[in-house]
């Protein structure tokens, strides 16, 4: 049975590398649902921290499933895009409550966080898969060996 895997190293990458675009898009959504950039400010900081770790353990809960992998001599493996599809509206049902939480406790507004969860939704999933496909290129910290039969 082949075995791959990403590195706990490779998983805090991907990590900070996440959080670097979900900042932004958290600043720039928060602007857009509330006309304040201090209020996006407040959301991405909050959820840099609740967001990271929630990645952190999707990313590592991922890993342990090993369907739609295939070997790939020049990087270990590659996911395959409908993989990157599923982990993607995974993440979204971990996240979603976050996306409105998150900004209804900072702005007290239940439109604002209505309108900041609905801008994440529709610009954070693109950007989840296209992150996705991005490190699926990136062979560092990428394993892959076969299970041997006892």
């Amino acid at each position: 049975m082949a075995i791959f895997n990403e590195r706990h190293p490779r998983t805090i990458a991907k990590m900070v590398t996440w959080r670097v675009l979900l900042t932004i898009s958290h600043v720039v959504n928060g602007f857009l649902a509330t006309g304040s950039l201090l209020v996006g400010l407040k959301i991405a900081g909050i959820a840099t921290i609740i967001n990271s770790a929630l990645y952190w353990l999707h990313e590592r809960a991922w890993n342990i499933v090993q369907k739609l992998r295939k070997p790939n001599p020049d990087r270990a493996f590659d996911d395959q895009e409908f993989r990157s599809a599923l982990k993607m509206l995974t993440w979204r049902l971990v996240i979603t409550g976050n996306n409105f939480l998150i900004p209804f406790l900072v702005t007290g507004s239940w439109g604002n966080a209505t309108l900041f969860a609905g801008l994440a939704t529709a610009i954070n999933m693109f950007l989840y898969y296209a992150h996705e496909r991005t490190w699926n290129i990136v062979p560092w910290a990428k394993t892959f060996g076969e299970l041997m039969d006892p």
